[in-house]
């Protein structure tokens, strides 16, 4: 009985701090339901401020897929513009994918969270960011863990012609499949 009982506590302790990603994403009636991600150090400026690049997916990634990239396993760039590990995931999903959301976080003193793409593959094929700037983030950053949660709002006409609804909450550990 006591066996069981402590492999119990143990099996809890190991969920309690899974990765989770869920809620929505909704633009001219197309809903994109979002269940998977990742966080991972994108880049180190001059000064050692890193950046914290998160991607929200609304399909699977292919971790081993990533694992498998010696370029990405790779010292950290200076610039997330120009960065292997993003552009193996936005490479990925721009092939399979519905839609994705980009976040990026900069540490040390600016120390703030951006939008930096709404993305989403239309049926026929083309990719089209989508206007962001009516929602907030809410990110909390505890040791190598990203919890957050992005929630969008209506704007009046005429500024709501490309407005996407979104409700959803993450809760990520920070880290390149290896």
């Amino acid at each position: 009985m006591r066996a069981v009982l402590i492999s119990l506590v143990f099996l809890l302790a190991g969920t309690a701090h899974a990765d989770s990603v869920k809620g929505w994403c909704e633009r001219d009636g197309k809903r994109l339901d979002f269940s998977d991600g990742i966080a991972f150090k994108d880049a180190r400026d001059e000064s050692g401020v890193v950046t914290t690049t998160i991607y929200l997916t609304a399909k699977p990634l292919d971790r081993s897929a990533l694992a498998k990239s010696a370029q990405a396993r790779g010292e950290l760039g200076t610039n997330t513009f120009v960065s292997p590990r993003g552009d193996l995931i936005e490479a990925q999903h721009a092939a399979v994918d519905a839609g994705w959301i980009e976040l990026a976080h900069v540490g040390g003193d600016l120390d703030m969270a951006t939008i930096v793409n709404i993305m989403y593959l239309a049926a026929d094929g083309s990719l089209t960011g989508i206007d962001g700037g009516n929602g907030r983030i809410e990110l909390t950053a505890k040791g190598e863990r990203f919890t957050g949660k992005l929630v969008t709002e209506a704007r009046e006409a005429p500024m709501n012609e490309t407005d996407m609804r979104c409700d959803l909450a993450f809760d990520l550990a920070v880290g390149w499949p290896g």
